[in-house]
Parts: C-alpha cells; sequence; structure tokens
C-alpha cells in the first residue's frame, strides 16, 4: 500500500522529536540507561592566523586631467619622441603616449599676451633706466657735498685769523687813545690806527659770513642729496613694481605651455590644433589631456566591519590579478579612511603596488588576501561547537550535566573556532560570560545532548 507524503513527513517529525527530548538508550543519559560518556576539553589561549579575503579594483596611482589655465589657441601639438625614436616621423603625443614631468604636450598661441609681455619687459628697462639716472645724480650729489664741507672748513679757517687782526688793532686802537690822552701822538696818527681797526673788523665779519654763507650751500646740497635718496628708493621700488608686473604676465606666458605633471602614459587626448581652449568653468570642463602614473597602482577594497580592525597600514598583504595568471603581487597595506562607511559596514582600504614593468592595468579586477593575526584568540576545536538557529552552542558539564550555552565566536582557522562570550542558552538576557579556560566543554557527539542531560566525562 502507498503511504502519502504528508504522514511520512509527521511520522519523521515525530521521530525527530523523541530523539532530541528524550535520547534513546545508550544514547541519550536517561536515568535507565545512565549518563551519556562524552569526552571535554577546556578552551585555551593561542595566537590566530587568519586572512581577509576581498575582491579589489586596480586603479593608477595617480589620474590627472591637464587643462589649459588661460584662453587660447592650440598652436601645435607636441611631437611624442620615443614614438619618432621608434620610426613613427610624424608622431605627435596622443593616447598611449609615454611622458615624463614637465615634458611639452602642447602649446598654445595668444598674441597679445606676447605684446604684454613685451610692454611689461620695456617699463621695467624704464624703471631701471630712471634708478641709474638717480644713482649718477647721487655720485654727483656725493662730490658737491664733499666741496660744501670743504669750503666751510677753509671759511671757518679764516674765522681765527681775521679774530687775531681784530684783536690786534683793537689792542693798537687802546694804546692810540692812551698815548692821544697823553698827548704824545696826535689824533692824525689815532686816525690812521682806528682805520686799521675798522678794516680788521670787517674783515672778521667778512670771515663770519663765509662761515654762514659755506654751511648754508652745505645744508642746501645736503637737502638735495636726502632728495636723491628718496628718488632713487621711489625708483627701485617703481622697478620692483614693474618687475612683478613682468614676472606676472611671463607666468601667464608660461601657461601657453601645456606640460605632463609627471612621469605616465597620457589616457586621453581631447584637443587638437587650432581648438580654442579655456580654463574649466565651475561645473568642469572636457580636460586637453589626461595623465596617468602607473609605475605604482593603488588597489582599492572594501574590508568587512568585523575585520576592519586588523586592516591596518603596514600589514602584510598578497594581491593577486586574474587576468595575468596566478601570480601573486605582495605588497601592505598603505592607507585606509579610517571610518567604517554606515552605508556598506565596510572599511575603504588601499594597497600600493610597484608596478615598474606596467604589467598591471588599472581597471584591472583583483583579489587581495591581507594577513592578520588575533595574539590572545580563545579557542575550541570545531567538534565543540553547534551551529543552530542561525547561532552556535556549546555544552559545559557542570554538576554532572550537560549545560547548554549559547557562544560567540570570532574567526576559523582549519578545526579551530575563535570563543568570544557565553551565555545560558535559557536565557534571553543578562551579560555575555568571557571564557576563564577552565571550562569543561563537551567535544564531539553533540547531537546526542539536551540541556540537562546527565553526563559522565570520560579520558
Amino acid at each position: 500500500m502507498r503511504v502519502p507524503v504528508r504522514l511520512l513527513v509527521l511520522a519523521i517529525l515525530a521521530t525527530g522529536c523523541n530523539r532530541g527530548g528524550s535520547p534513546a538508550p545508550g544514547n541519550g543519559g536517561t536515568a535507565a540507561a545512565g549518563p551519556t560518556g562524552v569526552k571535554v576539553v577546556s578552551p585555551k589561549r593561542q595566537a590566530l592566523r587568519w586572512s581577509i579575503d576581498q575582491p579589489g579594483t586596480v586603479t593608477a596611482f595617480e589620474t590627472t586631467p591637464v587643462a589649459a589655465k588661460i584662453a587660447g589657441y592650440v598652436a601645435t601639438i607636441a611631437p611624442d619622441d620615443a614614438a619618432r625614436k621608434a620610426g613613427k616621423a610624424d608622431a605627435v603625443i596622443d593616447m598611449g603616449s609615454a611622458v615624463s614631468k614637465g615634458q611639452l604636450l602642447a602649446t598654445l598661441s595668444i598674441p597679445e599676451l606676447v605684446a604684454e609681455a613685451a610692454q611689461k619687459d620695456a617699463a621695467v628697462k624704464q624703471a631701471a633706466a630712471g634708478a641709474e639716472q638717480v644713482r649718477q645724480e647721487l655720485g654727483v650729489l656725493d662730490a658737491q657735498v664733499a666741496a660744501g664741507k670743504a669750503a666751510v672748513a677753509e671759511a671757518e679757517a679764516g674765522v681765527p685769523r681775521a679774530t687775531a687782526e681784530f684783536e690786534r688793532w683793537k689792542t693798537e686802537l687802546a694804546q692810540a687813545d692812551e698815548l692821544v690822552g697823553k698827548k704824545v701822538i696826535d689824533a692824525q696818527s689815532r686816525a690812521v690806527v682806528f682805520k686799521q681797526f675798522q678794516a680788521a673788523e670787517a674783515a672778521r665779519a667778512e670771515a663770519e659770513a663765509k662761515v654762514a654763507t659755506a654751511t648754508a650751500a652745505l645744508k642746501e646740497r645736503q637737502a638735495r642729496r636726502t632728495k636723491a635718496d628718496a628718488d632713487l628708493a621711489a625708483a627701485l621700488a617703481q622697478t620692483a613694481v614693474a618687475e612683478a608686473a613682468a614676472k606676472e604676465v611671463q607666468a601667464r606666458v608660461g601657461y601657453t605651455r601645456i606640460t605632463a605633471p609627471f612621469d605616465g602614459i597620457v589616457t586621453a587626448r581631447n584637443v587638437h590644433t587650432g581648438h580654442f581652449v579655456q580654463p574649466p568653468t565651475g561645473t568642469g570642463g572636457m580636460p586637453l589631456f589626461v595623465v596617468a602614473r602607473l609605475d605604482v597602482v593603488r588597489v582599492f577594497l572594501d574590508v568587512p566591519e568585523a575585520a576592519a580592525a586588523k586592516a591596518v597600514p603596514g600589514a602584510k598583504a598578497a594581491v593577486r590579478v586574474p587576468a595575468l595568471g596566478n601570480e601573486e603581487f605582495a605588497g601592505a597595506v598603505a592607507r585606509t579612511a579610517g571610518v567604517v562607511s554606515p552605508d556598506t559596514r565596510t572599511l575603504r582600504t588601499e594597497i600600493d603596488l610597484s608596478n615598474e614593468k606596467r604589467t598591471i592595468q588599472p581597471g584591472m579586477y583583483a583579489f587581495v588576501r591581507i594577513d592578520a593575526e588575533s595574539a590572545e584568540a580563545t579557542v575550541l576545536p570545531a567538534t565543540c561547537v553547534l551551529p543552530a538557529d542561525e547561532t552556535h552552542y556549546v555544552y559545559l558539564v557542570e554538576d554532572g550535566k550537560a549545560v547548554r550555552y549559547r557562544v560567540r565566536v570570532g574567526r576559523t582557522e582549519g578545526t579551530t573556532v575563535q570563543v568570544l562570550a557565553r551565555r545560558r542558552a535559557a536565557a534571553t538576557t543578562g551579560d555575555w560570560q568571557p571564557f576563564t579556560g577552565a571550562e569543561k566543554v563537551v567535544n564531539g557527539n553533540l547531537g546526542a545532548l539536551a540541556d540537562g542531560t546527565a553526563v559522565e566525562v570520560k579520558e
């Protein structure tokens, strides 16, 4: 007779329930059959080595769009020297051209800027000539000031002579007055002495006047010399302004030369001779060239949150690019975003790889393995852990019974499982307890046990 499938399923479920609730004699540890024999182990603390395996994407170490800084017409596209040496006589910089830092890519034609540069250069020369003229004038004024000082000294030297002559005739006049009073000489003789006295007095006054005149002339020359100093400072300042303006224009003239930002490969060229180009607007715009640096490449990967703490700069890594076969490229974590993305729960991580031979190309798919280690991990054999109900359980032997605990697990290495904490399976709340290492954990045959099953530990 054919048995309905529904009845068979009910019969199987009933059998399973009986085996889980009341273990069979010899297996379940019932009172009639005696305790179930079990083997136990204790948790161990050891270094747990594991790896973070994630897919990644290769990108150029640097990719720079090269744009025009000023508006102008493209005059020339620079020759591709490497291609011309290889036999392509008319080759110019284009997609795929290898370039070096500072190499010319293109030139712009801006005639009005060239004219402005010539005007600024002329202004510099004019200002410099004015400054030189003032310097020459300073030389003349220095000579005049020196001459003025000599004239003052000469005039001052005449004052003592005139004063001495004046004092002499003053004494002579006094003596003449005395002799006239004694009627030794007559008034006519005194008059002669008096005239000499007046001449000496006038000579002294003249000497003092010459000193005053020479001093005034010296001050005037010194004032002109001071003014010339100010004129020179102004001329030098004007020259500096003219030179700064010329340098500013020369800097803009330099923008007519479009050059490579670093050693790399031109990955795009969007310009031809005669095109009118201008700086990109705020919304961007198509660059003239795009240059990528390929001697070093970056490998991007997203590390899951659970392993993010181990993806630290310096951690060793191996990169395999399927398109290049099974070869592994050794590297290390170079940098991370430092924060876990709340959207993906991953940590953006970068690995730098040397690519001198240019075998690894940006855009390639890669597999990344980052070596990690938990120095003080608490572990159990995998046969001690029972996965069920989307969680994990272990049985601890306590007072002769198998007590079921829910357990949080970490990494798995071969037949070893990292256990982080435990809590009674029957408890829905409460703190998770760490493993101390003294626990007696049932190893194997976990399907024959239930929470509270009487057990007997076997060696």
